[in-house]
């Protein structure tokens, strides 16, 4: 069974507001998004058995069940979830890609960028309670994908092991501190000997702000593609030109920013 959640009216006039975002600004729920996301919780909780929800723009399914997220579920509903990153995959992995993906959400950036390459995609997500969620949707995809449990941090690291915050949306998760969320610990797996071990040709990171300092001096030869949500607004223009310089300055070109996610392609 599957089910179109949002009116096309509404999906239309957010492909408006999208378009148009900053940098240093994240997007807000307004008062309609409140009430709509109430109606979706209340149609979640009458729920006795699975729904599949089918994307507006892109050729993505999610399955929800009583319990899921109400604001997860209106937010794909309408095609204001990681709609940039899904609008950029689409745009820049190529067939034949071989994609790494650190921070993987739902599954849905990872399976388009599996259906775009023609690759299962590796992806390397901290969050537990996340990991039966993408599973389940890179297959309802049609897609498949390697699972890491582990954060991704900087080469310099010390530990094996770092404190995750997992917040009251149960699907969002950061490194940092933002004095709320619980405190979980998980194990890490460090940048370079992820991309030493994978050898991807497309590099994907949403870690919520970890990408500062994360990426080492030196990237593989191999890898022609880095996109990166950059937290802008969390982590300050400093740190985000500092991120950009390091990739920058190893041959890349910078060759599309749509909202918080910018993409480096390597120069010929």
């Amino acid at each position: 069974m599957s089910k179109q959640l949002v009116e096309s009216w509404r999906i239309e006039e957010r492909r408006q507001i999208v378009s148009q975002r900053g940098l240093n600004v994240w997007p807000h729920d307004q008062p309609d998004d409140l009430e709509q996301i109430e109606h979706i919780r209340e149609w979640l909780d009458s729920l006795l058995e699975p729904v599949v929800l089918d994307h507006p723009l892109h050729p993505l399914k999610m399955l929800v069940f009583r319990g899921f997220s109400p604001r997860m579920a209106y937010y794909f509903a309408l095609g204001d979830y990681e709609e940039a990153d899904l609008e950029l995959i689409e745009k820049m992995v190529r067939p034949g890609d071989k994609v790494l993906e650190c921070g993987g959400g739902a599954g849905m950036t990872g399976s388009l960028a599996a259906r775009c390459s023609g690759n299962p995609v590796t992806i390397v997500e901290p969050n537990g309670l996340m990991h039966g969620i993408i599973r389940q949707n890179v297959q309802l995809n049609g897609q498949e994908c390697r699972l890491i449990a582990a954060a991704v941090v900087a080469d310099d690291y010390s530990g094996d092991t770092l404190t995750l915050r997992v917040q009251d949306e149960y699907w969002w998760s950061s490194v940092l501190d933002h004095g709320s969320g619980e405190p979980v610990q998980t194990a890490v797996a460090r940048i370079s000997d992820l991309l030493a071990s994978i050898c991807p040709s497309v590099l994907v990171l949403d870690i919520e702000g970890a990408e500062v300092g994360l990426l080492p001096d030196k990237l593989p030869d191999d890898l022609r593609l880095i996109m990166v949500e950059l937290h802008s607004p969390d982590i300050g223009d400093e740190a985000t030109v500092s991120v950009v310089n390091t990739i920058m300055r190893q041959g890349f070109r910078l060759c599309h920013v749509r909202s918080q996610t910018w993409v480096f392609e390597r120069a010929a």
